[in-house]
């Protein structure tokens, strides 16, 4: 997904360097006064998430606590959440099933990794990044990913890329048929597979850490390329098709510059930031 920010262009005002003839300054302006001034064209902006979390189950020997953190690393990655969208005890409890401590506990857990910020005398919330905290970001992702990519491409099996085929197939027929969240979902659980395959725990540890603060600015940039007519299932297709053709080859090289094209190729993140710094 592109991760290039682009600035919105102001309007040019013309100017004059010489004086007007008085009786054509009049026609002029009785002119100029019937002719309506075209209006700004504003993008339309994402509107938080309304986010949905499932029920915590029962059958898993790990703790509530450890549970109910995950539930939430994983809502967060898979873009269930927006830049700014803020959280409360009482609606996570109920949403997940448990009660308050636990969600507290993986609410401190996840703000110390930076998903959340905590504000003086306010609910947590997901941060609001500066564009040049995300162009910081996406730098550090363009060089670990590249490499886990690399990585990967020596483990690559049949059985991985069967997987990797089968949810870029899924990704574009959510595409195109406008279910953002669940394109979201798998993007990550593309990228995931792929660096999971490298077996490289510590840098799959700092790969994550950087999605967790990244995830909710691609999911509100699709959001809002979707809702001004900006997206298709062209894009990331294309590259995915790419990487799945260079584990296929199990040619290191070409995953690396596939997953770098990937992630800085024009328009993943153009439409986030237009009024952040």
């Amino acid at each position: 997904m592109k991760h290039v920010l682009s600035p919105r262009a102001d309007a040019p005002r013309g100017t004059s360097d010489t004086a007007p003839d008085p009786a054509a300054a009049g026609t002029a302006a009785s002119a100029t006064a019937s002719i309506p001034a075209a209006p700004a064209r504003r993008r339309k902006r994402a509107t938080p998430a309304a986010y949905t979390l499932a029920p915590l189950t029962n059958d898993s020997p790990d703790t509530t606590q450890n549970l109910a953190y995950l539930a939430l690393k994983k809502a967060i990655l898979g873009g269930k959440f927006y830049p700014g969208t803020p959280v409360t005890l009482a609606k996570l409890s109920e949403m997940l099933g448990t009660s308050d401590m636990p969600i507290r506990e993986a609410l401190k857990r996840l703000t110390a990794e930076g998903a959340f910020e905590a504000l003086p005398n306010r609910s947590p919330r997901i941060p609001v990044l500066s564009k040049a905290v995300v162009r910081q970001i996406l730098e550090l992702r363009v060089e670990l990913e590249s490499l886990a990519a690399a990585q990967a491409a020596e483990n690559m099996t049949k059985r991985h890329i069967d997987q990797l085929q089968a949810l870029d197939k899924a990704m574009q027929h959510a595409l195109r048929t406008g279910d953002l969240s669940a394109y979201v979902t798998l993007n990550m659980e593309f990228h995931f597979l792929i660096y999971r395959v490298a077996d490289n725990e510590p840098l799959l540890a700092l790969i994550e850490a950087l999605w967790l603060r990244m995830a909710p600015v691609v999911a509100v940039n699709l959001a809002a390329m979707a809702g001004n007519h900006e997206l298709t299932s062209a894009g990331s297709g294309d590259h995915h098709g790419r990487i799945i053709k260079a584990f296929q080859n199990h040619d290191a090289a070409a995953a690396r510059a596939e997953i770098r094209a990937d992630l800085t190729h024009p328009g993943a993140l153009s439409r986030y930031g237009d009024d952040q710094p």
